[in-house]
């Protein structure tokens, strides 16, 4: 699986943009299976569910790929394309779009004006109470990605006011300021502090972001991210 993986890698790494979020998944977290056709891809791994991860750029492969392991209930990174094939013989439960940005090598990012640090275990519980995605995170999801990846927090008098993670893929995202905290800069401070970690590991870092969602959409352009595309994240019955 380690050779197969390197050269899977290689391969994703000649759209690099397109497949960034595939290719952070696989280093992220551990991969069960891989089905290959024609240079496309059906890869499955777990984090808090077991993803598919699809990478084909035409509709006869895909249609292939998808009978080789047609018991998968999750998919990420969908592209508009792929959802009625997806779902022709299984209906979504559901189906959260996004859109995607990356913040390209040569934008320059300022440095924080005040104090960002690490999150810490401790807040799981109060970060989930918080979001707006419950229904997508468990406490074990949340403690894996404060443990295993990059995070940042402003405190105020020994108080959680903002936070954000990255998911499972690396992408930035769980970004929440307390609603008392608002319209103080404190969101785009959180980003500031990922994107330099991002920066210090050698990553370019991105974002999907559902576009019913204007104020991030606002914030992260004005750090100087690029829309790539749509990307989908389903879950069939």
């Amino acid at each position: 699986m380690e050779i197969d993986l390197i050269k899977l890698k290689e391969n994703l790494k000649q759209d690099f943009i397109t497949n960034i979020s595939t290719i952070r998944f696989i280093e992220n977290n551990p991969i069960t299976e891989i089905f290959e056709i024609n240079n496309s891809y059906l890869i499955k791994g777990t984090s808090d569910v077991v993803w598919v991860y699809v990478v084909c750029n035409n509709e006869k492969d895909l249609k292939v790929l998808l009978e080789k392991s047609r018991s998968n209930t999750y998919f990420a990174s969908v592209e508009d394309w792929m959802i009625p094939i997806i779902t022709e013989k299984r209906k979504a439960e559901w189906i959260l779009s996004t859109m995607r940005y990356y913040l390209p090598e040569d934008v320059e990012v300022p440095e924080n004006k005040i104090e960002v640090i690490p999150l810490t275990t401790d807040h799981i519980g109060f970060i989930i109470s918080q979001s707006n995605y419950k229904q997508f995170l468990s406490p074990a999801y949340v403690e894996e990605r404060i443990s295993k990846s990059i995070s940042a927090a402003i405190f105020k008098k020994d108080k959680l006011v903002a936070w954000g993670l990255t998911h499972d893929d690396g992408a930035l995202g769980s970004l929440h300021v307390l609603d008392e905290y608002r319209k103080k800069g404190y969101g785009k401070e959180i980003l500031i502090s990922l994107i330099h970690k991002n920066k210090k590991l050698g990553k370019i870092s991105f974002a999907q972001i559902e576009e019913k969602n204007p104020k991030a959409t606002n914030l992260i352009e004005h750090l100087g991210f690029v829309k790539d595309r749509r990307v989908s994240w389903i879950k069939l019955k």
